[in-house]
């Protein structure tokens, strides 16, 4: 006699049909994206703590705070592949599925050969996967690579990450990336923006025609 998988949610661990129960789901605090028009560079709070960006639409689901930071540092930091597809549903449910003008391509923020070849995973790469399955929105880790091996921007200050991550992107040319004119650059957790920045610069300076949005799933930022 074949004994029913019993699955358990990723948060209060209690039994459940889905990967976050419906209590826990219900207890999240969210962006309410819909009071800025899905874009929460209209929203003074954010806009104020990313005032050194060059990108004007933002997308995220909500501050980088239990129980969504527990559900990114275990899929960071373990790889446990369930977050990644918790996450992704949420995404997807709360950030995509009303808007009507939504990204043709998903460009996952690229880490540097050398740390991807220590870590053997990126994480924003398997949650740009889990958005794929579930929207069809192509994913692309071709076009962006990081040609320079920068320091972890976990302690760095405002100012010694726009250093660190100067010249740190590049594009590879591709005559087939002109039928593109809206993509999305993706990235786990936003901080300063200074790495989204200068992916969106790097981009931008490619492919200039470009409609570029910022997705990610959480933003922690110091000035809010």
């Amino acid at each position: 006699m074949l004994i029913p998988f019993e699955q358990h949610c990723l948060i209060c661990k209690q039994s459940s049909t889905n990967l976050i129960c419906h209590y826990c789901k219900e207890d999240l605090a969210l962006f309410e994206l819909t009071n800025f028009d899905f874009n929460l560079m209209l929203y003074p709070k954010v806009k104020k703590g990313l005032t050194k960006v060059d990108f004007s639409h933002l997308v995220a689901l909500g501050d980088y705070q239990w129980p969504l930071s527990k559900l990114l540092t275990g899929l960071k930091f373990s790889a446990y592949i369930p977050n990644a597809k918790a996450l992704a549903n949420l995404f997807v449910e709360h950030c995509i599925k009303e808007q009507t003008n939504l990204p043709q391509l998903i460009l996952p923020i690229p880490l540097h050969k050398n740390r991807y070849l220590q870590r053997k995973y990126n994480q924003s790469i398997e949650l740009a996967k889990q958005i794929n399955k579930q929207t069809n929105i192509p994913i692309t880790t071709s076009i962006m690579y990081r040609s320079k091996a920068t320091q972890a921007q976990t302690n760095l200050s405002a100012a010694k990450r726009r250093q660190n991550l100067k010249n740190a992107f590049q594009i590879a040319t591709k005559p087939d990336f002109f039928q593109y004119q809206h993509v999305a650059l993706f990235d786990d957790v936003l901080t300063t923006g200074t790495t989204m920045n200068y992916a969106y610069h790097a981009l931008k300076t490619a492919y200039p025609h470009l409609r570029i949005d910022i997705w990610c799933i959480c933003i922690t930022l110091a000035h809010r």
